[in-house]
């Protein structure tokens, strides 16, 4: 081995290594980061089994105001759900770009190493997919977060069992109250959000998919160092297409029936 070749093989396993600490440091972060960041400014929501209680009260409040404004409390825990939400875009895309550049990394060295880096390279190809994943869910929780929170909805307490059936009973009377329509209409948002965010990732993976087959299909027979890569990269990139394009399918219909989406968040 040349020594201009054994620096860059020195060179990218050290690239390796960086990518790969980085990559669990952002892991670690986007599990524990929100909290750690925002304890200080709402110490009232650290506890999250406590608040599905309190997302009650701050509904029922909401729906006896009569207005589309919501009532401090619920005002309050909104904002904290879009910063904890924003926190995990920010996180979420670091991970994304680093995942994507450690990947890169990994499939230049399976060109001409081992199949055990043909193995880490898929897995953090798939994992770099995920993180896109979930990108696009803690977008359409900060674009609208207090549909995010209405999953903490329960029948544990009071508040919740009360909150869900004023909601039950308004959306199946096809009622018309100011705070009915506001969650109606921040269903719609939160699926817009996922069908905008879907059809950017779709563009972008379908095209990277197609250009892999094509290259699979145009690389030399001997070549097989590159067509092992090709032909990994194309079914991953169509699965996350085929992922993307149901989760936006799924989005349109809500936002064609959000009645029915906002008893779904509900749990009912």
């Amino acid at each position: 081995m040349s020594h201009s070749m054994s620096v860059s093989v020195t060179r990218s396993r050290w690239s390796i290594v960086v990518l790969a600490c980085a990559g669990a440091a952002l892991v670690a972060a986007f599990v524990l980061g929100p909290a750690a960041l925002l304890r200080g400014t709402y110490p009232q929501f650290q506890d999250h089994s406590a608040m599905g209680e309190l997302l009650g009260r701050g509904l029922v409040d909401y729906w006896e105001s009569g207005v589309r404004t919501y009532p401090a409390g619920l005002a309050e825990m909104v904002d904290y759900w879009f910063d904890w939400h924003a926190i995990k875009i920010v996180i979420s895309v670091l991970l994304t770009v680093v995942l994507g550049l450690l990947a890169a990394t990994l499939w230049r060295r399976s060109l001409t190493a081992g199949v055990g880096y043909v193995v880490a390279a898929a897995t953090t190809t798939v994992l770099s997919l995920f993180s896109v994943f979930l990108a696009v869910l803690n977008i359409q929780s900060t674009v609208a977060p207090v549909v995010a929170l209405l999953p903490m909805l329960t029948d544990d307490n009071a508040q919740g069992q009360t909150a869900r059936s004023l909601i039950q009973n308004g959306v199946q009377s096809g009622d018309s109250r100011p705070p009915l329509l506001e969650l109606l209409t921040q269903v719609k948002h939160y699926n817009w959000a996922v069908i905008v965010a879907t059809v950017v990732v779709i563009a972008v993976v379908g095209t990277a998919t197609a250009i892999a087959f094509r290259r699979y299909r145009s690389a030399d027979a001997t070549d097989g160092p590159h067509r092992r890569m090709f032909v990994v990269l194309g079914p991953l990139g169509a699965v996350m297409t085929i992922v993307m394009a149901l989760l936006s399918i799924a989005a349109v219909v809500a936002v064609v029936d959000p009645g029915a989406a906002l008893l779904g968040a509900i749990g009912l």
